[in-house]
């Protein structure tokens, strides 16, 4: 781990210490997650209301934080 730069390699716990490119790796990994949170969410609270809405914000904050992982790391 640097002290003061970004991290492009290896293992980094903090999500703030990784470059663009890694916190859009890190990003996609999480797309799994987004799908399954609503999913749990209907199951354990039967509200399908709830689950629509969770599934809708989670998949527009995925979408813009890729989007500028992605822009930032390719700019």
């Amino acid at each position: 781990m640097e002290k003061w730069g970004k991290v492009d390699k290896g293992f980094e716990l903090c999500y703030y210490n990784l470059s663009y490119r890694r916190k859009f790796i890190r990003t996609l990994w999480l797309i799994p997650w987004v799908l399954l949170a609503p999913i749990l969410v209907y199951i354990w609270m039967d509200s399908l209301i709830i689950s629509i809405a969770l599934a809708v914000v989670l998949v527009v904050i995925e979408i813009i934080q890729a989007t500028y992982n992605y822009r930032k790391w390719k700019a």
